[in-house]
């Protein structure tokens, strides 16, 4: 039987970049990985506050701002148990990309519809990231204590991912009937 990572991986229907990026984090030592985990904490955070200041009324910015919550609770378990592990150390800086600097190289001012469905789908990407990584760490806890933290942790996250893709499926609907829309008054126009 497979590890409940190699589970997460079969279930969920995840993006190519986010499968890779879980893969090479599993092959780094237990510090370099809770190191990792707190960093997308702080790349959510980020994420969700950039959500909520610039999404227009009629945008779910009260969710993005309880999110905002609780990655921030998410940070402080996960270094809690980062220094329970590796007393009077300090998280080293991890080789990878994060979510934060992705969405820095683009131009996510939320001008669109279609913008929004760009920062969605980053954030999705992320939420599944984290679930994969907090699902492999809690695989990883000798402790049962810090097991079921983590285990908490990974259905938060699958939660936060139900939520995005809903907002995705919804607006994706309607930048989809306003393509048909554009399409239609083309077609008329001839």
């Amino acid at each position: 039987m497979g590890t409940a990572l190699d589970a997460f991986m079969e279930r969920a229907s995840i993006r190519e970049t986010v499968r890779r990026a879980i893969k090479e984090v599993s092959k780094r030592p237990l510090k370099e990985i809770l190191a990792y985990a707190i960093k997308g904490e702080i790349d959510s955070t980020n994420l969700y506050r950039h959500l909520y200041r610039n999404l227009p009324e009629g945008y779910p910015r009260e969710t993005f701002r309880r999110f905002i919550s609780m990655e921030k609770t998410h940070e402080r378990k996960v270094r809690s148990i980062f220094s329970s592990l590796f007393p009077a150390e300090e998280p080293p800086d991890v080789p990878f990309k994060s979510w934060a600097e992705v969405l820095a190289e683009g131009d996510f001012r939320l001008r669109s519809v279609g913008d929004y469905l760009k920062a969605l789908e980053i954030a999705m990407d992320a939420e599944q990231l984290s679930e994969g990584v907090y699902t492999m760490l809690a695989e990883m806890m000798e402790d049962p204590m810090q097991r079921h933290i983590m285990e908490g942790l990974a259905r938060d996250e699958r939660e936060h991912y139900e939520f995005l893709k809903k907002e995705y499926d919804f607006y994706s609907k309607i930048e989809a009937r306003k393509a048909l829309d554009e399409l239609v008054r083309e077609i008329k126009g001839r």
